[in-house]
């Protein structure tokens, strides 16, 4: 009785959880947002219809070569389309296509997505990390007077032409020194992170004069430099010019920051000086997970490979107190002082970035780095390759087969077919909310695994079943019948849907777009079958056989 009791408490338990899973829900989420953190609600559907049911969106990307030139672009497509699919394929269940168009363009059609940016992004994002020392010799203050010339002889100048005047640098950059970034944290990673900067007392101007003797003062950190938000364009614009690279001292270069900072009622934007020579790079990163910290806040957990883990060991051993910064796609994301060597793992620190960005930075890091950089020729939303009416045939075809199966059942098994059609409810509802579990989108491939899984679940009962009836005719009680028939049928039931469930981990490992939403719906409901076949019906039997005390007969 106990242990009947315990069984019902498991199926309710997995129903009402199923159930939750299912019901579309309204949730806060923090967004950062023009640099200030907020807090905003979205609505989350669990169970999404595909592109060939609802539409979706469209990209075709191409090679950019405005920083620089690619000889094969067809080779380089190649390889970019590796990158590309495995993103779309870990961004979510979502069936899409992915394919080469002609040796110039890559075409992404993305069904039932609610965020269009973000997929964008994702796609679009070259995801090249390397971990690289600060400098801290004061590389550029031996050459500002030459960056100053250089921007006079280019004509390039901000409209006050001294946007950071000595009374802005003693009032506002001073006082910077002990605000926080936009984030609202300061800048952490790794493990043995300690402090995120070098303590600094007074910022003076680098050197008076020119563009950048004006507008740059010291930051937070020796190799760190601030720039008013109204000189930013000026001086990135100046930046970029080729003789300022041909300027700047042997074995250093020049990186902007991610985010900007705010001082009081001014913004300013961080750029930094560091070693050419970077430590490690993306390449030896092995996995990237996001996970929320209560005092960094969002970060992405990373895991080096062997040869990774060695060298960032030596070379980090070698600059204790000096300050690593965290680059991606040219940008400093953070720069903490390195309190020891660093190991095999380490973590990236977001600062108020949401989850989402945790999330999508760990999965464009899982999937590489795209070998060349990719631009947005031509993005649209696009209907359904279906209409309305293919739909609704659809549905009336599937519900057709249910009430057929429902009927034959029924008829032809009566009260033993009672117990199997509620077993096939539940497993309906335990199949759909695993799949909303896993994010996934229905399309008609996806439903076509699922009516097969029905199939099987149907079959599993029908095996019980008859093994029933077999053990009746041999005279035997009802109860030892039920005992023995699903005992007996158990081994065939598991060796049928363990094949199959292999075989849909081949698909859905070696298979893309509609292939792997095929697999996962019919995986999910082979795993949802075993369960209501061997424990579910089991369990119904079980109350019947409890309240019909010393029953003779079943109706089978």
């Amino acid at each position: 009785m106990a242990n009947l009791k315990y069984r019902v408490l498991l199926i309710v338990g997995l129903l009402a959880a199923s159930v939750w899973a299912l019901f579309p829900r309204t949730v806060i989420e923090r967004v950062k947002r023009d640099g200030v953190i907020v807090f905003d609600t979205v609505r989350r559907v669990p169970l999404k219809r595909g592109l060939d049911l609802q539409g979706g969106m469209h990209l075709t990307l191409e090679v950019d070569e405005s920083k620089q030139a690619v000889a094969n672009k067809s080779e380089a497509l190649d390889r970019a389309l590796k990158v590309v699919r495995q993103r779309i394929d870990e961004f979510g269940v979502a069936e899409p296509v992915v394919q080469k168009a002609g040796n110039e363009r890559i075409i992404v059609e993305l069904p039932g997505i609610d965020d269009p940016a973000r997929a964008q992004d994702v796609v679009q994002k070259s995801a090249f990390l390397k971990f690289t020392i600060v400098d801290k010799s004061q590389a550029l203050d031996k050459v500002v007077t030459r960056f100053d010339e250089i921007a006079r002889a280019a004509g390039i100048s901000v409209a006050s032409n001294k946007v950071l005047g000595d009374s802005a640098k003693k009032a506002g950059v001073t006082s910077l020194l002990t605000q926080k970034t936009d984030s609202g944290k300061k800048d952490s990673t790794t493990k043995s992170a300690g402090k995120t900067a070098a303590d600094s007392t007074v910022a003076k101007p680098v050197v008076p004069g020119g563009l950048f003797g004006s507008n740059v003062a010291p930051g937070q950190m020796a190799g760190q430099y601030l720039v008013p938000e109204a000189a930013y364009d000026a001086i990135s614009r100046a930046l970029a010019l080729p003789a300022m690279k041909d300027a700047m001292p042997p074995g250093k270069t020049i990186l902007w920051a991610v985010d900007s900072i705010v001082s009081g009622t001014q913004r300013f934007r961080a750029f930094y000086v560091l070693d050419s020579r970077e430590i490690i790079t993306g390449a030896v990163l092995t996995d990237a997970r996001p996970s929320s910290d209560p005092v960094e806040g969002n970060v992405v957990q990373f895991t080096l490979n062997n040869e990774g883990a060695r060298r960032f060991k030596v070379e980090t051993g070698k600059h204790v107190k000096d300050n690593m910064a965290i680059v991606l796609d040219d940008r400093v994301v953070t720069a903490p002082v390195l309190n020891s060597a660093i190991g095999r793992s380490g973590q990236i620190t977001l600062g108020g970035g949401s989850l989402q960005a945790a999330q999508d930075l760990a999965l464009v890091l899982r999937a590489g780095a795209l070998p060349v950089l990719l631009k947005v020729a031509e993005v649209r939303s696009i209907g359904s390759s279906l209409g309305q009416d293919s739909i609704n045939k659809g549905v009336l075809a599937l519900s057709i087969a249910l009430l057929l199966v429902i009927v034959i059942l029924i008829g032809y098994y009566r009260f033993a077919g009672v117990l199997a059609v509620a077993g096939l409810a539940l497993y309906l509802i335990y199949t759909l909310a695993t799949l909303a579990g896993f994010h996934a989108v229905l399309t008609l491939p996806g439903l076509a695994g699922f009516v097969l899984s029905i199939g099987i679940a149907v079959d599993a009962n029908v095996l019980i079943f008859e093994r029933i009836r077999e053990e009746l005719d041999h005279g035997k009680s009802v109860r030892l019948a039920i005992d023995e028939g699903f005992r007996h049928a158990l081994s065939a039931i598991i060796d049928t849907s363990a094949t199959t469930i292999l075989s849909g981990m081949v698909l859905y490992q070696y298979g893309t777009g509609p292939v792997r939403g095929f697999a996962v719906t019919l995986i999910a409901g082979l795993v949802a079958s075993l369960f209501t076949a061997i424990f579910v019906s089991k369990t119904f039997f079980l109350l019947w056989m409890n309240r019909s005390r010393g029953a003779q007969t079943l109706s089978i």
